[in-house]
Order: C-alpha cells, then sequence, then structure tokens
C-alpha cells in the first residue's frame, strides 16, 4: 500500500507491506542530494520484504514546507521518525485514515542523507538502529587529500540554486557555509559521544570518488576508540563506487542486518 502523508512541514510517501509479510521494522530514508521524490529501489522492494518505509522530502524541498537547509534536513529526519512512531495518519491523497504497526525504527540514508541520518540518530531516541551508505561524514575534510580527489561540495549550493531553485528553497547562505566548514548541527563527527553506544551499521564501496571510503573508515574507527564496546559495524566493499549499487550489491547483508 503506498499514502501520501504528512507530519508538520513535511510531506512524504509511505509504503506498507501486505499484513502476511510485514517484519515491523519501519525505515527512514534519508536521500542525498539532489535527489528526487522517491528513491525506488528503497520504496517497493522494501515493502515488497515486509518493511514499513516512509521516504519524506526534506523541509523546504519538493512539496514540503519551510526552508531547506542542513538543520531544517536533520528536523524532517525526526519528524518521520516521530510519523512513523504513531502508527497511524491520514492518507491526503484519499483523505483516509491508514494504519500500521512497527516494533523498531531504524533511519537509513545514502550520502548527504547518511550525514543527515547520523545526526538525527545522536539526537532522538525514536530509532534503534541506522543504516548509512557511503555517508558524508566529515564536511569539513571533502576533498583535504590532492592525491585522492572527490566531488567538490563548494560547487553543490550554487548548482542547487541555480537549477533546483524551487526545489531546494530559501536556502541560507550562511547556514551552508558552517556545513562546509564543520561548524553545523550537521556535523557527525560531533555525536560520537552520543553514538558510541548505538547499534549502526555504516557501508561504504572502496571505488567510491565521490566520498572517499576513508572518510567512514575514520569515522568508524573514532567510535571504536570511544568504546571497545560500540555496536558500530563498517563494511567496505570492493570494486563499487557510489550510489544505488552499492545498496543493490549489499541488499541481502545490510536488509538481513535490520531484522536481527
Amino acid at each position: 500500500m503506498h499514502a501520501f502523508v504528512r507530519n508538520g512541514d513535511i510531506l512524504g510517501d509511505l509504503f506498507l507491506p501486505d499484513p502476511d509479510k510485514d517484519n515491523g521494522v519501519g525505515i527512514v530514508w534519508c536521500p542525498g542530494l539532489p535527489n528526487t521524490p522517491i528513491t525506488e529501489d528503497m520504496s517497493i522492494p522494501l515493502s515488497n520484504a515486509g518493511f514499513t518505509v516512509l521516504q519524506t522530502r526534506y523541509p523546504g524541498s519538493w512539496q514540503s514546507y519551510g526552508k531547506f537547509g542542513p538543520i531544517s534536513s536533520i528536523q524532517g529526519a525526526i519528524r518521520g521518525l516521530e510519523l512513523l512512531s504513531r502508527g497511524k495518519t491520514l492518507d491526503l491523497a484519499t483523505e483516509m485514515e491508514v494504519q500500521w504497526s512497527t516494533n523498531r525504527l531504524i533511519l537509513a540514508g545514502s550520502s548527504y542523507g547518511g550525514g543527515v541520518a547520523a545526526c538525527a540518530f545522536g539526537l532522538t531516541d525514536l530509532a534503534d538502529a541506522a543504516v548509512l551508505f557511503c555517508p558524508l561524514l566529515e564536511p569539513a575534510k571533502q576533498n583535504a587529500d590532492i592525491t585522492q580527489p572527490e566531488s567538490d561540495l563548494n560547487t553543490l549550493l550554487p548548482y542547487l540554486m541555480r537549477c533546483h531553485e524551487n526545489v531546494f528553497r530559501e536556502i541560507d547562505e550562511n547556514e551552508w557555509s558552517d556545513f562546509l566548514s564543520g561548524r553545523s548541527p550537521l556535523n557527525p563527527p560531533s555525536y560520537v559521544d552520543q553514538l558510541i553506544n548505538r547499534r549502526m551499521l555504516l557501508i561504504h564501496g572502496k571505488d567510491d570518488e565521490t566520498i572517499r571510503y576513508y572518510h567512514t573508515e575514520r569515522f568508524y574507527n573514532t567510535l571504536h576508540e570511544a568504546s571497545e564496546d560500540t555496536q558500530a559495524q563498517l563494511i567496505l566493499v570492493e570494486d563499487i563506487g557510489h550510489g544505488k549499487g552499492l545498496r543493490s550489491k549489499t541488499w541481502d547483508f545490510w536488509t538481513n542486518w535490520m531484522l536481527s
């Protein structure tokens, strides 16, 4: 079942599994940038596998209300968790109530959305676990190693404002500058103390040239050094780069991890 839903300033697509396949796990998906309203491989395929999936639009993007930015992106992820935790809402398309039941909630995100998921996970107890695919964890250290060039984040804001001005709206350039320099709330290393005992799966392709895998490896090592009992798990995948291919190649592993 597919419903179009809202919680405050965020709107999104809710994908509900057939009752006989429902595994009780709810997922809030945090996409990268730029994005589309629905990430197809993280919607119907997951609901067909028994997961309840909510794909929200970040505040200030697509149909959602408010202003888009790093801070509102975190707030949007938390709003998504709040919605899934309620177990019922109104389908805006049909104006009929839809209901579901979950016994645990998981944040999942890719690239920019992986950083969003990590920070939101550090700020709320609503989620029981997080899965981060090729996450943007160290924006201030992006492209710091000139021997391993990667995507230049300085070009992202002009691109969003020039080519997607009606999709990602009212971006505060000072807030974005803080994000790029690591002074924003959207800075996962700032949440290490909150995350060392939280259950996380970090997955990164070793051929990723958009965000190099060593960022994720360093973040994991920081968690492990802070606590030998950390529940974080790191998977580095050979011969795969950034994006959808990483998720598809590791599908069986991370979906079983969510169920375990």
